[in-house]
């Protein structure tokens, strides 16, 4: 299978010219023989690994499984006195879960938390020839977002193999002394405007100013009054689309099957010199609720989602390339979804690109904790808010799901303590990102702080289909073995989606094969039993707001996919399409 092993800019939101790749081999030691920075700088490593793969992994060049709590890594890069005539910039995707980083002996800065990005600037610690040197400390704590790994030493259920360390690529930027670190992009679909929140390191007394460019009918278009902001004050602009005509909706909005993206330039200006450049986008996309239904662009719009943990055979969780990024999306168009639950992961922000440009909503969903402690609560806060900052443009993204199926608050029946952590992580995202909406706790015990009446059901089949045609059972009664909403709380009118069901296992002799009830012993049965529990929520188009299948490919001893962990179809892909991509009847 191709990995990256092509240059390909790691943040596609976020784009710079000048920049360098350090994915590919490093120095690499899995055990504790080093106490300090020192020692590791000063000794032998045992092993190579190709990052950005976690050891755990075939294509890392290691491929080992069992635990380790402490892993280091060191490489060396050289930089040519242009790299260094400005500021330089080390980014990190991804690195689980502590991360320590030294440059040329000394501390370049700490990062905790698995899944999100971070970056120091080391324009004082970096010279000609420079040693890299990163210590990662992961453990089986239950009290830290670790969503889909194992904490038994072991794969079990629909728990997987760890990753440790870093997973994500690592990279380089070169700027001027002054340079921009966001650029944050709210559209207003109503106003046909969308407000800019800039943010800028030794920035004093400079502005940036805003293009916006797109395309009508193949013409290339730029947003009138583009915007200048001065970055010393409120660090805000308007972007203006005043000649855009709403009868031609399709051309301008945002949706999966009209994909339309709004490039905006950022430029930081001293005087008449351009310091730094930047390229993102946008699109010109709302998602709301209205009445018991959800709108997307102001029309009501049927959710047709698939549950995706995002696990590759030899990569696990890191995409082995852009290619098999953009396959796993065009694939799910092709059986008929408009949208993917990415369950219990933060992607590669390569992913959200390609889902924005192909045109799939996406829900984004934090990884869990499995205690409910302080330390538990502080990692999901501080990784929720970087994930909502890094990629807060993304019009693909239309769902914050914070918890899911009660994970690390087991207890949020009953206790009120766990009931408002719940509704924190509500009104954060709300002040976050108002402009999205929030399945609090997807699949049940909801609290009143929710706009999704979310349903997780695997024991839906063909003699019990009629169960939902009391609406009751969804909003009172048990939706297999748990009560829709926790106590003292109640169903508010939300728009209702069961957003887990099928997992019909289907497979060949995978050892220890898992899935939800009884296997489907051929083709036609699994089919079958899949069409039949879909076509209820597609005919009952006025009761639900859509569903998401569980779920696009196996995983490991998980055989519930549509599609093998290889990505071979269990079924034709157009037999599939006409049961998930069905019309209303």
């Amino acid at each position: 299978m191709e990995t990256f092993n092509k240059p390909t800019y790691p943040r596609p939101d976020f784009a710079r010219e000048s920049w360098e790749s350090l994915d590919g081999e490093w120095e690499f030691d899995s055990g504790e023989r080093f106490q300090t920075a020192e020692e590791a700088l000063g000794s032998d490593f045992e092993e190579k690994i190709q990052v950005p793969f976690c050891y755990q992994s075939q294509a890392s060049g290691i491929g080992r499984t069992e635990d380790r709590d402490t892993v280091w890594y060191r490489r060396e890069f050289r930089l040519s006195p242009e790299q260094r005539n400005g500021s330089v910039q080390l980014h990190f995707g991804a690195v689980d879960y502590e991360a320590q980083v030294w440059v040329n002996g000394r501390c370049a800065g700490t990062h905790r938390g698995g899944h999100t990005s971070f970056s120091f600037d080391i324009t004082y610690l970096a010279e000609e020839r420079n040693s890299l040197l990163v210590k990662a400390v992961d453990t089986l704590a239950c009290d830290r977002p670790r969503g889909k790994q194992s904490w038994k030493g072991r794969n079990f259920g629909c728990w997987y193999t760890p990753t440790t360390g870093i997973w994500q690529s690592v990279w380089l930027t070169f700027t001027s002394r002054s340079y921009l670190t966001a650029v944050k992009i709210t559209p207003n679909l109503d106003a046909l405007t969308a407000e800019v929140e800039v943010e800028a390191k030794n920035a004093r007394s400079m502005e940036v100013r805003l293009k916006a460019h797109y395309e009508v009918d193949g013409e290339k278009k730029e947003a009138r009054a583009a915007a200048q902001i001065s970055v010393n004050e409120k660090g805000r602009g308007i972007l203006v689309f005043p000649d855009y005509d709403h009868r031609a909706a399709n051309d301008f909005y945002w949706s999966p099957e009209h994909p339309n993206l709004i490039g905006v330039t950022a430029e930081l200006w001293a005087g008449d010199d351009c310091l730094d450049r930047v390229e993102t986008y946008f699109g010109m996309r709302k998602i709301s609720v209205h009445n018991g239904q959800l709108l997307l662009n102001n029309r009501p719009y049927f959710q047709r989602l698939v549950l995706d943990q995002g696990y590759w055979r030899d990569t696990l969780l890191t995409p082995p390339s852009e290619e098999a990024i953009k396959k796993d999306i065009e694939l799910t168009k092709a059986m008929g979804f408009n949208g993917a639950r990415k369950h219990q992961k933060i992607e590669d922000p390569r992913y959200y690109y390609w889902a924005d440009k192909l045109g799939l909503l996406v829900w984004g969903e934090m990884p869990s904790a499995y205690e409910f402690n302080d330390r538990a609560m502080r990692g999901t806060y501080r990784e929720l808010m970087e994930f909502v900052k890094r990629d807060y443009n993304h019009p693909c993204i239309v769902c914050w799901v914070p918890l899911n199926e009660s994970w690390g608050v087991s207890n949020i029946m009953n206790d009120l303590r766990q009931q408002d952590y719940a509704r924190s992580l509500y009104y954060m995202l709300k002040a976050l990102d108002p402009g999205r909406i929030v399945s609090t706790n997807d699949g049940w015990e909801h609290v009143d702080e929710n706009d999704i009446c979310s349903l997780h059901d695997y024991a839906l089949f063909e003699d019990n289909l009629d169960k939902y045609d009391d609406p009751g059972y969804y909003t009172e009664k048990n939706v297999e073995h748990r009560l829709p909403t926790a106590s003292g709380n109640r169903y508010h009118g939300e728009p209702v989606m069961v957003t887990e069901y099928g997992g019909v296992a289907f497979s060949g002799d995978e050892q220890g094969a898992w899935g939800y009830y009884e296997a489907a012993r051929s083709q036609e049965e699994f089919l079958s039993r899949i069409k039949k529990t879909t076509e209820k929520f597609i005919s009952s188009r006025g009761r639900f707001s859509g569903f998401c299948y569980t779920q696009l490919t196996d995983v490991m001893q998980e055989v519930n996919g549509l599609l093998d962990m290889d990505r071979n179809p269990k079924a034709p892909l157009e037999r599939l399409k006409e049961i998930f991509g069905r019309e209303f009847y």
